[in-house]
């Protein structure tokens, strides 16, 4: 039997309940299955980011981002790229049903127009994007079976939320490597 200090799981002592933590290597195994690093390299070697999967640097356990269920397997600068992978699965919070989304947030631009990529690499979710610019707001279904692939365009405030038990994704940022991590990740102000 695993205890929670040797998984690296704290206890938050206010109310008894895990912290949120990442996941292991192991986890992502039994999860996702044995071939999530090759799923996650095999498109960035055919985009020629990477040539050899040394290249990439893997977590576990995986990093956490405020307000997001994501596991993030890899948050890294390439070139002159940056690129994330990361897993979905559903999580509870407080005294809601389970869920599994990524915090809603833009990119704004920064010299360069940012953009992203988003490649469903196994399972399904669902992307809401919604273009300040335009007002216009449109869910894109995603599938790693039918539909892996949407590009998101500058000033577009987006969200992922699973559709299945879970889902892997590779999102790459072409030439955003010079954007500072204070000014990437812009989220949406809610009203009081």
């Amino acid at each position: 039997m695993v205890f929670p200090a040797e998984r690296g799981l704290d206890l938050n002592p206010e109310d008894k309940k895990q912290a949120p933590q990442g996941l292991t290597h192991e986890d992502l195994v039994t999860l996702v299955g044995p071939d999530y690093q090759q799923l996650i390299f095999e498109p960035l070697k055919w985009l020629k980011i990477v040539q050899d999967i040394s290249e990439l640097e893997f977590k576990s356990p995986t990093g956490r981002h405020e307000n997001s269920n994501g596991h993030y397997i890899i948050e890294q600068i390439i070139g002159n790229h940056r690129v994330y992978a990361y897993v979905l699965k559903p999580e509870s919070r407080k005294d809601e049903k389970p869920i599994g989304k990524t915090s809603e947030h833009k990119h704004e631009d920064y010299e360069i127009e940012a953009l992203e990529h988003y490649f469903l690499l196994r399972g399904a979710m669902s992307l809401c994007l919604n273009e300040e610019d335009q007002g216009i707001v449109q869910n894109v279904e995603l599938s790693s079976e039918k539909n892996p692939h949407v590009l998101v365009r500058p000033r577009t405030y987006h969200q992922a939320e699973i559709t299945e038990n879970h889902a892997l994704v590779l999102v790459v940022m072409p030439n955003a490597a010079s954007i500072p991590e204070d000014r990437l990740h812009i989220p949406r102000a809610r009203a009081a």
